[in-house]
This record gives C-alpha cells, structure tokens and sequence, in this order.
C-alpha cells in the first residue's frame, strides 16, 4: 500500500507544475531550518520565561536523540530509497547506503514540533505553524520521490514518542536551572 501511495503522490508531483515543483525541493528543508529559527524565535521572545526556555532546550535534546536514534534505525532496518527504481523523483536518489527508514527531516520536524507542542497554550500561533511545517516537510519527503509513505509515519512516531519521553518528564526540573533573561538592560 505504501508503494501504491508513493506511485501516487510522486505522479501528481510529476505532473504539476515547475513552481509547485520548485516549492516543494526547497521546502524540504526549508521547512526543517524553518521549525529551528521558530524554536530560535521563540527562545528570544520568551527569554524571562523560564519554562518556556527549559521547553525549548530540551527539545533541542531531544531532536538530536530522535536524530541519533533515526540513524541508527536506519542502519538496522537498511531499506533502500523508492527513488532507485523510479524515474519521477523529483530531488537527486541519495547515494546507496543512505537509506530510507525514517525519514531523518521528518523525524527532526516532529520532534522539534513535538516540544513546541507543550507550550502551546502560552503560544498557540507558533504551534499551530509549527504543526504545518512538519506536516509540510513529511509530504514533502514523499513529494519529492525520497521517501515512502510509511517512512515519513515512522518518522512521525519516532519524533514525537522522543520529544514527548525528553520535554514532558524534565522540563520542570530544567526550568528551575535555566537562568530566565529579562528583557531590560539594568
């Protein structure tokens, strides 16, 4: 089933037109370097809540655990990308070797959405863009012919099940260490 939707998605993409195609190669990782400086944003504008900058520096952590444990998975499952035997990939096949399960931007996206998440009753507009930018780069993945569908849900999974083991249970003890900056220059 996944072949089927992959079939279906990178045709579409085949099919439309250059700047949708061209959207969709940048934004790629556009939308990952996008989810960072929102986190980045987020840390300045919020500077004296203490909360809010322990929640954002542990899902920093745990964007690189959710990173490290992609790889890893990566290199045990060594599923090869659906871009070697298509020719409607938009984006250049990685070489051999680089394999496809999880999607490494998509497992990154989540999880830095995942920790913008918990704060989203201070800062609700900022998770709900952060939402479309994840769910932006998972499509993308498939958009683009790199990914199966199943790889960017994979991803999904591993993102969040990370973000939320790291944030969730610490951010209360980080909060008391992490120093809150005001906003005033005395």
């Amino acid at each position: 089933m996944s072949r089927e939707l992959y079939d279906l998605v990178t045709g579409l993409a085949a099919d439309s037109p250059w700047l949708v195609q061209a959207l969709f190669e940048v934004g790629t990782n556009g939308a990952v370097l996008a989810l960072m400086a929102l986190a980045c944003l987020l840390c300045r504008r919020a500077r004296a809540d203490r909360h809010v900058l322990a929640s954002v520096l542990l899902t920093a952590v745990a964007t690189a655990i959710a990173y490290l444990l992609s790889e890893l998975l990566k290199l045990l499952v060594a599923q090869d990308r659906p871009c070697r035997g298509s020719t409607v990939a938009l984006e250049a096949c990685p070489p051999v070797g680089d394999w496809s399960f999880p999607s490494n931007h998509t497992v990154i996206a989540t999880a830095i959405t995942t920790g913008l998440l918990t704060l989203w009753r201070r800062h609700p507009g900022t998770a709900a863009l952060a939402v479309l930018l994840a769910a932006f780069a998972g499509f993308s993945r498939v958009f683009v012919g790199v990914h199966y569908p199943h790889d960017v849900l994979a991803g999904i999974a591993l993102g969040a099940v990370v973000a939320l083991a790291v944030v969730l249970p610490f951010r209360a003890l980080a909060a008391e260490r992490v120093p809150s900056f005001s906003r005033s220059r005395t």
